[in-house]
């Protein structure tokens, strides 16, 4: 079943000193992730800001090398999932969503999945899935532990 990464997990995974890299780096390593480009400029930002602008460079090289050789895939997004992920930013307005996040959420929808690459608990515990068939999104690394 298709995976939706988010930031988070992303972040953990190249970041060795992270509670969650062993966890993260497994899932990338067995499983064939869709990451928004939503989440590829968050987490370029964040490792940028965090591990300095070196780290960044390999970190999207890695990444454009995976996409390229179809390791993981760069999800496309149309009008239509903007639209849908704001409606679910309207949904939960108590929770102060950021974008990336509800178009993970879009794109779950989508690919009618509900598994998500992150460390987001408090977000994705909180948020059902727009597809039907699932009550809860499954949350990886965390819920293979």
């Amino acid at each position: 079943m298709i995976i939706v990464a988010d930031t988070s997990a992303l972040l953990a995974a190249f970041d060795p000193e992270d509670q969650y890299s062993d966890a993260a780096a497994e899932v990338m390593q067995t499983e064939t992730l869709h990451i928004s480009p939503l989440v590829m400029t968050e987490l370029d930002h964040l490792v940028r800001r965090d591990h300095g602008f070196d780290h960044a460079i390999r970190v999207s090289s890695l990444l454009i090398d995976d996409f390229q050789s179809g390791v993981h895939q760069l999800a496309q997004i149309s009008p239509d999932d903007f639209a849908l992920a704001h409606r679910v930013r309207s949904d939960y307005l108590g929770l102060e969503l950021d974008l990336a996040d509800t178009v993970g959420v879009a794109l779950a929808a989508k690919y009618r999945t509900n598994r998500i690459f992150t460390l987001d608990q408090r977000d994705f515990r909180a948020i059902k899935p727009l597809t039907p068939a699932f009550g809860h999104f499954e949350i990886l690394p965390i819920d293979l532990q």
